[in-house]
């Protein structure tokens, strides 16, 4: 690229110190792709050679793969319209005591449905939107045209990009058919395709609901999509994997663990699954995935945990920097809920109490990772592009 070949002088005037012949390259992509979107976005006004670099396709993208994913959290408060959709960030000692930080407010969308390079979808009933909260754009989302057999109606159960085309796609799924749709981001073109029987050891209710991302375990691991059926029930499911070039479908062997809130997760690049006892928390991770062969990795109790405010019970967990854990855990009707922060060895590393009354929280099972990357739509969707709803 042609700022491989230019250098530039920098002064800092406050000391006056030169940095001689530093290649433009190295400022981007060593420097720039590592900032947050919105210092990016700034740089892009220095100079034109940075504007240029940093709105490339190949930037965007990098610069996104390395901001912190950070599990989204519904915050309901009362009084309050519509809800909030929150992310926890840690700024350590020192800094600010705020940990939930807003990046949809005021929704009257309560259902967040998928989360890809920075994008998220929202739905309320009938209508479906996707944003960059970074970026503070959004346009409706458009569903498949299919016909409804027998009353069935369609949800959404993965948000991908589809790497050979560089789209964004939606997986939609029909209620009581074993039949999808693919839908691309901005067309309203769908493509039917057929998935996998689910096992007849799940009751109707469990069918329905396992593969739908508002409350369905799934993540994106290897380029694929993988769901965890049959979450509490007594016996293990196996985990059905989306393949997101090929858009095949297949079965793979779980974990075999039992338990609450089993959830799935990408561990320092490695399929995990989690699930809690009481106040035992077991972290399995996928030691060979040709072989899908699992191996117990971490036991942590909750009991022994120094510092540790008690509580009755666990209502849901993310994974927070790959190495932490953010455990929802409530109390009696007189006590306070709060946020328990610790790592996966157990160590003890804070808390954020939940005042009773004033609002609740609830652990959506997507990860947001902020992007500067433009919403994925073709200029015939003039109607919605760059609109900016109330909520942001």
């Amino acid at each position: 690229m042609e700022y491989r070949r230019q250098s530039i002088t920098m002064t800092k005037r406050s000391r006056g110190t030169i940095l001689d012949d530093l290649p433009e390259w190295i400022i981007i992509e060593e420097i720039l792709i590592r900032l947050p979107p919105k210092d990016v976005l700034r740089c892009r006004a220095v100079r034109k050679l940075w504007c240029s670099a940093t709105s490339t396709d190949k930037f965007m993208l990098g610069n996104c793969l390395r901001q912190p994913s950070l599990p989204v959290i519904n915050q309901d408060i009362p009084g309050q319209e519509g809800v909030t959709f929150v992310v926890f960030r840690d700024n350590g000692v020192g800094a600010s005591n705020q940990k939930l930080w807003p990046i949809i407010q005021h929704s009257k969308f309560h259902n967040l449905l998928g989360a890809c390079d920075g994008f998220l979808i929202l739905s309320d009933a009938s209508h479906f939107w996707i944003c960059n909260p970074a970026a503070r754009r959004c346009a409706p989302l458009p569903q498949p045209r299919v016909p409804s057999a027998g009353g069935s109606c369609i949800y959404i159960a993965g948000f991908y990009r589809h790497h050979p085309s560089g789209e964004y796609r939606v997986l939609w799924f029909s209620h009581g058919h074993e039949r999808g749709y693919i839908l691309s981001a901005g067309s309203d073109k769908p493509r039917m395709i057929r998935r996998p029987s689910v096992s007849s050891r799940l009751s109707k209710c469990m069918h329905e609901g396992a593969f739908d991302s508002c409350y369905s375990s799934q993540v994106n691991h290897r380029g694929s999509l993988h769901w965890l059926t049959g979450i509490d029930m007594e016996t293990p499911m196996d985990i059905m994997v989306f393949d997101t070039v090929t858009e095949k479908f297949r079965w793979m062997r779980s974990s075999g663990q039992l338990g609450r809130q089993v959830s799935l997760w990408e561990m320092d690049d490695k399929l995990a699954s989690c699930s809690t006892n009481d106040a035992s928390i077991e972290i399995w991770m996928m030691q060979d995935y040709e072989a899908e062969a699992w191996a117990l990795k971490y036991r942590i109790n909750l009991l022994v945990m120094k510092t540790s405010p008690q509580f009755e019970y666990i209502s849901k967990m993310s994974l927070l920097n790959q190495r932490e854990l953010l455990i929802c855990c409530h109390n009696p009707l007189d006590g306070p809920d709060y946020l328990l922060h610790c790592d996966i060895d157990g160590k003890f590393l804070g808390y954020y109490e939940i005042k009773g009354g004033t609002y609740s929280v609830y652990f959506t099972n997507q990860y947001f990772q902020e992007s500067m990357i433009p919403l994925p739509y073709s200029k015939m969707q003039e109607g919605g592009l760059d609109k900016e709803p109330s909520f942001f």
